[in-house]
């Protein structure tokens, strides 16, 4: 009697195939994460190294909670991390509080790489059902070590590589994440995005944020300084009246410019040294009793 193979060509072509295009896909999206990685540095050094330490802080803030920004600065200047775990007594005493210290072997990294470190992270510690890492599993992770979830018979342990000693040892963004089973694209995503935000947010801040007493922005062709009515002064052209309005910055007690009245007010509101009449028909008096 012939056995049949349990397997056909047509399964090892599927095979042969899908391997070909997760290995096409890693090759398009490793240059990608490499040129989003570099952008996020150039935004450091042109937009300031705070404002992009909080932006990866504030996008791991829900992994690592309080602790977000001391892990960012630590992973990119390459010191040791000092983190601290305060527990209930298990006797009822004094809560008892345990420091982890996690050490980058990597040393010193661009802004583009702590935020892909940390993405991988989050990933991979998502794969075991992880979504706030204690402070030993977030070390796990990132150095090595194992894992343990669930209690009794429900417990399971879980085994890391590292993937900041994947890195050190020499190994690509793309190769650790094909090593850790890990999706590579959302990566590239999350950054292209936190960097977009990033410019955006440069982008915007570029006006003056000046405005008149008008609530308008100065043109290049107004002074910058405005008169009691909110109108630009030195303004070129011509207002409703037709008159120009170059020269009213100063207005008298009764809200009219000074340029026409003289600048000076009495007591009652009327322009002294008017060139006109006063209301009574008379002349403008020199003082007011």
């Amino acid at each position: 009697m012939r056995v049949k193979p349990s397997f056909s060509f047509f399964s090892i072509f599927l095979f042969v195939g899908f391997a070909f295009n997760a290995s096409l896909i890693r090759a398009q999206t490793a240059p990608a994460l490499t040129t989003e990685a570099s952008r996020m540095d150039s935004l450091a050094a042109s937009q300031g190294q705070n404002k992009v330490i909080d932006k990866i802080s504030g996008e791991f803030s829900s992994f690592l909670g309080t602790d977000s920004r001391a892990v960012v600065v630590g992973l990119r200047s390459g010191t040791p991390i000092n983190l601290t775990t305060t527990t209930p007594s298990p006797t009822g005493g004094l809560p008892v509080t345990t420091m982890t210290t996690i050490t980058p072997p990597t040393g010193k990294m661009g802004f583009g790489n702590v935020f892909i470190s940390l993405a991988l992270a989050k990933q991979q510690l998502s794969q075991v059902g992880i979504t706030q890492p204690t402070p030993s599993q977030l070390q796990a992770a990132l150095l090595g070590g194992q894992i343990t979830t669930g209690t009794g018979t429900a417990a399971t342990t879980a085994n890391f590589p590292g993937i900041l000693t994947l890195r050190s040892e020499g190994m690509g963004w793309g190769q650790i994440a094909h090593q850790l089973n890990m999706n590579l694209g959302k990566v590239v995503s999350r950054l292209k995005a936190s960097n977009n935000t990033v410019a955006a947010t440069s982008s915007s801040s570029t006006g003056s944020g000046i405005t008149n007493a008008g609530g308008q922005s100065p043109s290049s062709s107004d002074s910058g300084v405005v008169s009691g009515r909110g109108k630009s002064l030195g303004k070129i052209g011509k207002g409703a009246s037709g008159q120009g309005e170059t020269g009213e910055g100063i207005v008298t007690g009764s809200g009219r410019p000074a340029g026409s009245e003289g600048g000076i007010v009495t007591g009652r509101g009327n322009a002294y040294g008017v060139s006109g009449g006063n209301p009574g028909g008379g002349q403008a008096k020199g003082h007011d009793k």
